[in-house]
Protein backbone atom coordinates (compact mmCIF):
# COMPACT_ATOMS: atom_id res chain seq x y z
CA UNK A 1 0.00 0.00 0.00
CA UNK A 2 3.15 2.21 0.56
CA UNK A 3 4.74 1.45 -2.70
CA UNK A 4 1.36 1.93 -4.51
CA UNK A 5 0.22 5.53 -2.67
CA UNK A 6 4.21 6.39 -3.41
CA UNK A 7 3.22 5.95 -7.19
CA UNK A 8 0.03 7.58 -7.20
CA UNK A 9 1.56 11.03 -4.93
CA UNK A 10 4.13 10.88 -7.61
CA UNK A 11 2.00 10.70 -10.43
CA UNK A 12 -0.11 13.61 -8.93
CA UNK A 13 3.11 15.58 -8.40
CA UNK A 14 3.87 15.43 -12.02
CA UNK A 15 0.20 16.53 -12.74
CA UNK A 16 -0.25 19.48 -10.96
CA UNK A 17 3.17 20.49 -11.93
CA UNK A 18 2.40 20.31 -15.47
CA UNK A 19 -0.64 22.21 -14.69
CA UNK A 20 1.46 24.88 -12.84
CA UNK A 21 4.18 25.18 -15.37
CA UNK A 22 1.42 25.42 -18.22
CA UNK A 23 -0.34 28.22 -16.51
CA UNK A 24 2.85 30.38 -15.48
CA UNK A 25 3.96 29.86 -18.90
CA UNK A 26 1.02 31.38 -20.58
CA UNK A 27 0.70 34.12 -18.24
CA UNK A 28 4.39 34.81 -18.34
CA UNK A 29 3.84 34.81 -22.30
CA UNK A 30 0.92 37.21 -22.57
CA UNK A 31 2.68 39.69 -20.32
CA UNK A 32 5.36 40.20 -22.42
CA UNK A 33 3.57 40.14 -24.80
CA UNK A 34 1.96 43.44 -23.51
CA UNK A 35 5.14 44.95 -23.20
CA UNK A 36 6.05 44.50 -26.67
CA UNK A 37 2.73 45.40 -27.64
CA UNK A 38 3.49 48.44 -25.92
CA UNK A 39 6.47 49.47 -27.39
CA UNK A 40 5.56 49.15 -30.92
CA UNK A 41 2.91 51.78 -30.11
CA UNK A 42 5.90 53.66 -29.53
CA UNK A 43 6.82 54.58 -32.93
CA UNK A 44 10.63 54.25 -34.03
CA UNK A 45 12.06 54.90 -31.03
CA UNK A 46 9.96 52.02 -29.14
CA UNK A 47 10.60 49.18 -32.52
CA UNK A 48 14.46 48.95 -31.01
CA UNK A 49 13.27 48.64 -27.62
CA UNK A 50 10.99 46.31 -28.58
CA UNK A 51 13.27 44.20 -30.71
CA UNK A 52 15.31 43.96 -27.52
CA UNK A 53 12.40 42.90 -25.71
CA UNK A 54 11.23 39.83 -28.11
CA UNK A 55 15.12 38.94 -27.79
CA UNK A 56 15.12 38.30 -24.25
CA UNK A 57 11.52 37.20 -24.45
CA UNK A 58 13.36 34.28 -26.71
CA UNK A 59 15.71 33.49 -24.44
CA UNK A 60 13.71 33.06 -21.60
CA UNK A 61 11.16 30.95 -23.62
CA UNK A 62 13.97 28.69 -24.51
CA UNK A 63 15.50 28.07 -20.96
CA UNK A 64 12.12 27.76 -19.55
CA UNK A 65 11.17 25.13 -21.95
CA UNK A 66 13.65 23.59 -21.57
CA UNK A 67 13.18 23.29 -17.94
CA UNK A 68 9.87 21.86 -18.14
CA UNK A 69 10.91 19.66 -20.73
CA UNK A 70 13.66 18.45 -18.62
CA UNK A 71 11.53 17.91 -15.54
CA UNK A 72 8.81 16.90 -17.56
CA UNK A 73 11.70 13.88 -18.35
CA UNK A 74 12.78 13.27 -15.16
CA UNK A 75 9.36 13.03 -13.61
CA UNK A 76 8.20 10.65 -16.18
CA UNK A 77 11.18 8.49 -15.95
CA UNK A 78 10.70 8.12 -12.11
CA UNK A 79 7.58 6.74 -12.95
CA UNK A 80 8.09 4.46 -15.22
CA UNK A 81 11.17 2.91 -12.95
CA UNK A 82 8.58 2.77 -10.18
CA UNK A 83 6.12 1.28 -12.45
CA UNK A 84 8.59 -1.57 -13.46
CA UNK A 85 9.84 -2.06 -10.11
CA UNK A 86 6.58 -2.74 -8.96
CA UNK A 87 6.28 -4.78 -11.57
CA UNK A 88 9.40 -6.72 -11.07
CA UNK A 89 8.31 -7.37 -7.35
CA UNK A 90 4.82 -8.75 -8.42
CA UNK A 91 5.99 -11.29 -10.52
CA UNK A 92 8.55 -11.67 -7.64
CA UNK A 93 5.67 -11.97 -5.26
CA UNK A 94 3.94 -14.75 -7.65
CA UNK A 95 7.05 -16.86 -7.74
CA UNK A 96 7.47 -16.84 -4.12
CA UNK A 97 3.85 -17.84 -3.62
CA UNK A 98 4.24 -20.87 -6.01
CA UNK A 99 7.59 -21.66 -4.54
CA UNK A 100 5.54 -21.49 -0.90
CA UNK A 101 2.83 -23.57 -2.42
CA UNK A 102 5.10 -26.23 -3.33
CA UNK A 103 7.24 -25.84 -0.04
CA UNK A 104 3.90 -26.63 1.98
CA UNK A 105 2.46 -29.26 -0.29
CA UNK A 106 5.43 -31.63 -0.10
CA UNK A 107 5.56 -32.00 3.37
CA UNK A 108 2.14 -32.13 3.68
CA UNK A 109 1.94 -35.22 1.24
CA UNK A 110 4.71 -36.61 2.88
CA UNK A 111 2.82 -36.64 6.27
CA UNK A 112 -0.19 -37.92 4.84
CA UNK A 113 1.86 -40.78 3.35
CA UNK A 114 3.83 -41.54 6.53
CA UNK A 115 0.58 -41.46 8.54
CA UNK A 116 -1.17 -43.88 6.82
CA UNK A 117 1.84 -46.28 6.83
CA UNK A 118 2.08 -45.74 10.74
CA UNK A 119 -1.62 -46.85 10.72
CA UNK A 120 -0.56 -50.20 8.76
CA UNK A 121 2.35 -50.68 11.58
CA UNK A 122 5.45 -50.50 9.25
CA UNK A 123 8.77 -48.55 10.22
CA UNK A 124 7.06 -46.85 13.40
CA UNK A 125 10.08 -45.43 14.19
CA UNK A 126 12.14 -44.53 10.78
CA UNK A 127 8.26 -42.75 10.00
CA UNK A 128 7.99 -40.87 13.43
CA UNK A 129 11.31 -38.99 12.90
CA UNK A 130 10.54 -37.92 9.10
CA UNK A 131 7.55 -36.80 10.49
CA UNK A 132 9.07 -34.91 12.93
CA UNK A 133 11.27 -33.47 10.03
CA UNK A 134 8.38 -32.71 7.79
CA UNK A 135 6.64 -30.83 10.57
CA UNK A 136 9.53 -28.80 10.86
CA UNK A 137 9.87 -28.01 7.58
CA UNK A 138 6.33 -26.50 7.98
CA UNK A 139 6.54 -24.98 10.80
CA UNK A 140 9.57 -23.12 9.46
CA UNK A 141 8.23 -22.02 6.05
CA UNK A 142 4.95 -20.41 7.97
CA UNK A 143 6.81 -19.30 10.13
CA UNK A 144 9.20 -17.57 7.60
CA UNK A 145 5.94 -16.35 6.10
CA UNK A 146 4.10 -14.72 8.51
CA UNK A 147 7.43 -12.96 9.42
CA UNK A 148 7.80 -11.46 6.56
CA UNK A 149 4.34 -10.62 6.11
CA UNK A 150 4.86 -8.52 9.34
CA UNK A 151 8.40 -6.76 8.43
CA UNK A 152 6.69 -5.62 5.10
CA UNK A 153 3.12 -3.98 7.40
CA UNK A 154 5.46 -2.31 9.62
CA UNK A 155 5.17 -4.44 12.75
CA UNK A 156 7.16 -3.57 15.61
CA UNK A 157 9.81 -5.53 17.79
CA UNK A 158 10.56 -5.55 21.39
CA UNK A 159 14.21 -5.07 22.01
CA UNK A 160 15.75 -6.02 25.09
CA UNK A 161 19.38 -7.10 26.98
CA UNK A 162 19.81 -11.04 25.82
CA UNK A 163 23.15 -12.63 26.94
CA UNK A 164 23.69 -14.59 24.35
CA UNK A 165 25.91 -17.43 26.20
CA UNK A 166 23.27 -18.96 28.03
CA UNK A 167 20.76 -17.92 25.04
CA UNK A 168 22.57 -20.11 22.53
CA UNK A 169 23.02 -22.81 25.24
CA UNK A 170 19.49 -23.53 25.41
CA UNK A 171 18.44 -22.54 21.75
CA UNK A 172 20.97 -24.81 19.89
CA UNK A 173 19.68 -27.96 21.60
CA UNK A 174 16.04 -26.75 20.01
CA UNK A 175 17.25 -25.96 16.81
CA UNK A 176 19.86 -28.91 16.41
CA UNK A 177 17.20 -31.49 17.57
CA UNK A 178 14.92 -30.61 14.78
CA UNK A 179 17.91 -31.58 12.35
CA UNK A 180 19.31 -34.80 14.00
CA UNK A 181 22.33 -36.71 12.40
CA UNK A 182 22.39 -34.05 9.72
CA UNK A 183 23.61 -30.78 11.83
CA UNK A 184 26.47 -30.71 13.94
CA UNK A 185 25.88 -27.19 15.73
CA UNK A 186 28.09 -25.79 18.59
CA UNK A 187 28.94 -22.13 19.93
CA UNK A 188 32.31 -21.50 21.35
CA UNK A 189 31.48 -18.02 23.30
CA UNK A 190 32.96 -16.12 25.82
CA UNK A 191 30.95 -15.82 28.96
CA UNK A 192 31.95 -12.18 29.93
CA UNK A 193 30.37 -10.85 26.65
CA UNK A 194 27.88 -8.05 27.52
CA UNK A 195 24.42 -8.73 26.73
CA UNK A 196 23.18 -8.03 23.01
CA UNK A 197 19.82 -5.76 22.61
CA UNK A 198 17.70 -7.56 20.29
CA UNK A 199 14.15 -9.16 19.99
CA UNK A 200 14.19 -12.29 21.51
CA UNK A 201 11.64 -13.85 18.83
CA UNK A 202 13.60 -12.25 16.02
CA UNK A 203 17.11 -13.44 17.56
CA UNK A 204 15.67 -17.52 17.31
CA UNK A 205 13.86 -16.91 14.01
CA UNK A 206 17.58 -15.43 12.45
CA UNK A 207 19.67 -18.66 14.12
CA UNK A 208 16.95 -21.41 12.85
CA UNK A 209 16.59 -19.35 9.26
CA UNK A 210 20.76 -19.40 9.20
CA UNK A 211 20.71 -23.65 10.24
CA UNK A 212 17.72 -24.15 7.81
CA UNK A 213 20.25 -21.87 4.78
CA UNK A 214 23.22 -24.21 5.45
CA UNK A 215 21.53 -27.44 6.28
CA UNK A 216 19.59 -27.17 2.35
CA UNK A 217 22.06 -25.78 0.21
CA UNK A 218 26.08 -26.84 1.89
CA UNK A 219 25.50 -30.46 -0.11
CA UNK A 220 27.34 -31.46 2.97
CA UNK A 221 26.23 -34.57 5.37
CA UNK A 222 26.78 -33.52 8.11
CA UNK A 223 26.78 -29.84 8.28
CA UNK A 224 29.21 -28.29 10.74
CA UNK A 225 28.38 -24.73 12.27
CA UNK A 226 30.28 -22.57 14.55
CA UNK A 227 29.16 -19.69 16.26
CA UNK A 228 31.85 -17.42 17.87
CA UNK A 229 31.30 -13.47 19.16
CA UNK A 230 33.57 -11.11 19.90
CA UNK A 231 33.14 -7.53 21.32
CA UNK A 232 33.93 -5.04 18.91
CA UNK A 233 33.42 -0.95 20.37
CA UNK A 234 29.48 -0.77 21.25
CA UNK A 235 28.17 -3.77 18.86
CA UNK A 236 28.58 -7.76 19.56
CA UNK A 237 29.84 -9.31 16.25
CA UNK A 238 28.10 -12.96 16.28
CA UNK A 239 30.21 -14.69 13.77
CA UNK A 240 28.34 -17.68 11.82
CA UNK A 241 30.50 -20.20 9.78
CA UNK A 242 29.42 -23.61 8.02
CA UNK A 243 31.90 -26.47 6.01
CA UNK A 244 29.56 -26.06 2.96
CA UNK A 245 31.00 -26.16 -0.67
CA UNK A 246 30.15 -22.45 -1.56
CA UNK A 247 28.72 -20.86 -4.22
CA UNK A 248 30.66 -18.73 -6.41
CA UNK A 249 27.61 -16.50 -7.55
CA UNK A 250 29.02 -13.84 -4.70
CA UNK A 251 27.25 -11.74 -2.00
CA UNK A 252 24.94 -9.79 -4.44
CA UNK A 253 22.46 -11.59 -4.02
CA UNK A 254 22.38 -12.66 -0.66
CA UNK A 255 19.95 -11.05 1.87
CA UNK A 256 17.64 -9.59 -1.21
CA UNK A 257 13.93 -10.72 -1.31
CA UNK A 258 13.71 -13.42 -3.33
CA UNK A 259 16.91 -14.14 -4.23
CA UNK A 260 17.92 -17.39 -4.96
CA UNK A 261 19.93 -19.28 -7.35
CA UNK A 262 18.18 -21.20 -9.95
CA UNK A 263 19.07 -24.90 -8.79
CA UNK A 264 17.67 -23.63 -5.23
CA UNK A 265 15.10 -25.44 -3.46
CA UNK A 266 13.80 -22.37 -1.51
CA UNK A 267 11.79 -19.21 -1.53
CA UNK A 268 14.50 -16.79 -1.28
CA UNK A 269 13.08 -15.25 2.26
CA UNK A 270 15.65 -16.81 5.01
CA UNK A 271 18.29 -14.49 4.21
CA UNK A 272 16.33 -11.66 3.55
CA UNK A 273 14.31 -11.90 6.73
CA UNK A 274 17.69 -12.15 8.45
CA UNK A 275 19.05 -9.30 7.18
CA UNK A 276 15.71 -7.45 7.67
CA UNK A 277 15.16 -8.10 11.35
CA UNK A 278 18.63 -6.90 12.37
CA UNK A 279 17.76 -3.54 10.30
CA UNK A 280 14.86 -3.34 12.69
CA UNK A 281 17.18 -4.21 15.55
CA UNK A 282 19.40 -1.49 14.56
CA UNK A 283 22.51 -3.85 13.91
CA UNK A 284 23.60 -5.05 10.49
CA UNK A 285 24.19 -8.33 8.46
CA UNK A 286 26.95 -9.47 6.55
CA UNK A 287 27.02 -12.28 4.11
CA UNK A 288 29.81 -13.91 2.25
CA UNK A 289 30.35 -16.89 0.46
CA UNK A 290 33.03 -18.81 -2.18
CA UNK A 291 33.59 -22.45 -3.29
CA UNK A 292 35.57 -23.97 -1.02
CA UNK A 293 34.98 -22.05 2.07
CA UNK A 294 31.27 -22.32 3.38
CA UNK A 295 29.25 -19.63 4.55
CA UNK A 296 29.54 -17.63 6.43
CA UNK A 297 27.54 -14.22 8.26
CA UNK A 298 28.25 -11.74 10.86
CA UNK A 299 25.55 -10.43 12.85
CA UNK A 300 26.68 -7.13 14.33
CA UNK A 301 24.17 -6.19 17.18
CA UNK A 302 24.41 -3.38 19.70
CA UNK A 303 25.78 -4.18 22.75
CA UNK A 304 23.81 -3.69 25.89
CA UNK A 305 25.00 -2.09 29.27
Amino acid sequence: MRRTALIAGAALVWLALQLVLLVWWATVIERQARRIAALQALGAGGQDLAAAQWSRTRLMLIGESSTFLALLLAISLLLAWLYWREQRRARSMQAFFASVTHELRTPLTSIRLQAEAIAEGAQRVELARRLLEDSHRLESQIEKTLELARIEGGGSLADQEIPLHPWLAHSIRDIAGAHGARLDLRAHLDASLPPVEADAAALQLILRNLVENSVRHSCITPVSVRLTAVRQGRYVVLEYQDNGRGVAAGTGRLGRLFGRGAASPGAGVGLYLVRRLMQRMRGRARFDTAPGDGFRCELWFRAGA
